[in-house]
This record gives C-alpha cells, sequence and structure tokens, in this order.
C-alpha cells in the first residue's frame, strides 16, 4: 500500500510528536482456503492465492518520549480492494456440485505503533492490533435438486493482525516509507449442515490469511509543541 501519512511534526530533526493521517495504496496478498461438505457428509478442501490492489485512509496519533529515540502511537485504517477468488465446490475424488465466488472489499483496523528513530530522519517502527474484514460468498449452482440453486451470504470475521517498517523524513513536511502488514481473521461458516436450506444440507467454511506490503508517502501537520502547552498552563 503507498500511505500517505499526515503527522504532527516539525523539521526532521525534531520529534516526531502528533496527529497523522494517511493515504494507502498497495497490493494484497490473500491465501485463501475454502472447504465444502456435500449432503452425503463427503468432504472436500480448496486454497487459492489471490492478489489484488488496496487503497486505504489511516488516522492516528505518534509521539516521540521526551529526550528518546522512542516513538509511540496508534492508528485506525480501513482499506478497500479488489480481491476476488472462484472456486468450484467438489469433494474429494468427485465432480463439480456447485461454485463460489468470493469478495472482501473492506478491513477495519485498530493498531498500537512502537518504533525507534535510527537517525534523526529514520525511524522503524512495528504495529500490532485487531483488524474486521467484510466478505461476500456468492454460491451458484447448487446441484442435487437444491432450489433456489443460488445463494449469498455477507459475513465479517475478525482476528489478530500487526506488522512493520519504516518511515525516512524527506522534509518536514514528508516522509516515504515501506510497510508489511499481516491479518490473521478466524474462520467463519456462512452455512452449517445441521439445517436444511433448499431441501439440501451443506456446509461450507471459508479461513483466508491476508498479507500486505506497502510503499508509503507521508505528510506531516498539526505538530503538538508540549513544551508551550506548559509554558502557557504555568501561572505567573
Amino acid at each position: 500500500m503507498i500511505t500517505t501519512c499526515i503527522l504532527a511534526t516539525p523539521l526532521a530533526a525534531d520529534p516526531v510528536r502528533g496527529l497523522f493521517a494517511s493515504l494507502n495504496l498497495g497490493l494484497r496478498f490473500t491465501p485463501q482456503n475454502h472447504d465444502y461438505t456435500n449432503p452425503n457428509g463427503a468432504v472436500g478442501k480448496e486454497t487459492k492465492l489471490n492478489t489484488s490492489t488496496s487503497f486505504g485512509l489511516s488516522l492516528g496519533m505518534l509521539n516521540q518520549m521526551e529526550k528518546s529515540k522512542v516513538v509511540v502511537g496508534g492508528e485506525v485504517s480501513v482499506a478497500m480492494n479488489q480481491s476476488k477468488a472462484n472456486y468450484s465446490l467438489h469433494v474429494d475424488g468427485g465432480g463439480t456440485e456447485g461454485k463460489v465466488s468470493i469478495t472482501n472489499p473492506y478491513t477495519l483496523g485498530v493498531y498500537g505503533i512502537a518504533g525507534m528513530m535510527m537517525t534523526p530522519k529514520l525511524m522503524f517502527y512495528g504495529k500490532a492490533g485487531y483488524a474486521w474484514m467484510t466478505n461476500q460468498l456468492k454460491y451458484t449452482e447448487l446441484d442435487r435438486g437444491e432450489n433456489p440453486n443460488s445463494r449469498t451470504y455477507k459475513k465479517t470475521m475478525s482476528g489478530l493482525s500487526g506488522g512493520g517498517g519504516l518511515n525516512f523524513l524527506v522534509t518536514n513536511k514528508f516522509m516515504v516509507g515501506g510497510e508489511y502488514l499481516y491479518h490473521a481473521p478466524k474462520e467463519i461458516t456462512p452455512r452449517k449442515n445441521d439445517t436444511t436450506e433448499g431441501g439440501q444440507k451443506r456446509k461450507f467454511v471459508y479461513h483466508p490469511s491476508v498479507h500486505t506490503v506497502s510503499l508509503k508517502l507521508s505528510m506531516l501537520f498539526l505538530w503538538i509543541d508540549m513544551t508551550k502547552i506548559k509554558n502557557v498552563m504555568t501561572p505567573l
């Protein structure tokens, strides 16, 4: 993702401290696993690697500790992507019993950030948190007389997320960098075989993992000078 951060910081040699907003553009790699159980109880599994572009926005805060190289902060991010995977439903040794198309259009994440200024202009950081991802699973051409023979499920899945990266301060207003982010959502079961739908019992289980590689262009703004705030608040 190319991330355009709007951070609150003055010159590169001064502390990185304040609010930021990020515009993100990058590549997302998603190994997707789909398990299918047919009306007879037979099971089939399929795994595909999907690659897509991702675009998003992040809002947060960074604070370089006083007289220290340590930077801490937090972030809320939203990502949109073009991810889409198509599967044929089949059990081991059997023919096709239907199809499914899966999309994951939106991801919302909340993260804590901890970093270190390696030089006055170069920061390495790690981030960890929790993320939610929306999913649409559209099943078509379901066989064995299921009526209707197509169904759509919209589900939200969530799980731990984390990664790391670096930022380089080019000027007092802009920085460039890169980031890797991993998301491990818990599996979802849009349809269970303990109830009948359309005259048939089937089970669908979906469990992906998400890897995002980002390039970042950042713009800094709203520097918070705590010294001036303390001076204003100090009585005469």
